[in-house]
């Protein structure tokens, strides 16, 4: 498999980068861009992605012309966390979690994070672009990193291939996997809009859609199952295995 690479010293986003002209990137191959720092990372919604430079694998992944379902997507997005995981351990490191929805985590900690986006003809997906933020050698405080002395470019060249791979065939137990790796699977605190307190819930895994299962006690005793999309709700810690 060939995959392009693209390797800056210095960014302000490599995603932004990708996104700012889809037209402009190989139609009939796959392209990596990556840098050895960013001065704008970009993380899921507002937030932002901080790097040690030179510690950590930036990279986004822009996908050749494709014609992917819509309903499709959230399954490629689970199978290509999966992918990541598996092959980080492959090589010593981990258990890796997940944190629903884009957040790798390595000891208790956040350790990488995923950011994708597409471009749409229809309800296909045309063009695909996946960005991973990855501490490496080292992390800012209060983060873990892999504890790795390879060159995030060793990194990249490593995991270019699975995480194609799995874009490509998602596996069809890619949901469950990705479930059965919640960090905060079980018992915890989540927060809902509209609700001062977090309340305690029991997560059960992800959906098809990519939605996340809370069973909830309401005050009666009773249980209630609801499933929400991202934003609707956010897991704020106290898991109970």
């Amino acid at each position: 498999m060939y995959i392009n690479t693209l390797h800056f010293k210095e960014i302000d986003s490599t995603h932004s980068h990708a996104t700012a002209d889809w037209d402009g990137w190989n139609a009939a191959e796959w392209t990596a861009i990556s840098a050895d720092t960013q001065r704008l990372g970009r993380g899921q919604r507002t937030k932002t992605w901080q790097d040690v430079p030179g510690k950590a694998l930036l990279c986004t992944l822009v996908s050749p012309q494709v014609t992917w379902p819509g309903e499709s997507l959230m399954h490629r997005h689970m199978a290509m966390a999966v992918a990541l995981c598996e092959a980080m351990e492959a090589e010593g490191v981990g258990p890796i979690g997940l944190k629903w929805p884009n957040d790798l985590y390595l000891e208790g900690r956040k350790v990488g994070g995923i950011l994708t986006e597409a471009q749409w003809t229809g309800s296909h997906c045309t063009r695909y672009a996946g960005s991973l933020g990855l501490n490496i050698e080292a992390a800012p405080p209060g983060f873990a990193a892999l504890g790795s002395f390879e060159a995030p470019q060793v990194w990249r060249d490593r995991l270019l291939p699975p995480w194609v791979d799995a874009l490509m065939h998602p596996d069809e137990s890619a949901i469950q996997s990705f479930s059965q790796r919640l960090v905060h699977r079980g018992i915890g605190l989540w927060r809902v809009p509209g609700e001062e307190e977090p309340r305690e819930a029991k997560c059960l895994g992800v959906d098809a859609q990519g939605r996340i299962g809370l069973q909830w006690t309401r005050v009666d005793g009773q249980t209630v199952v609801r499933w929400y999309v991202h934003g609707e709700t956010h897991w704020v810690g106290g898991l109970e295995k």
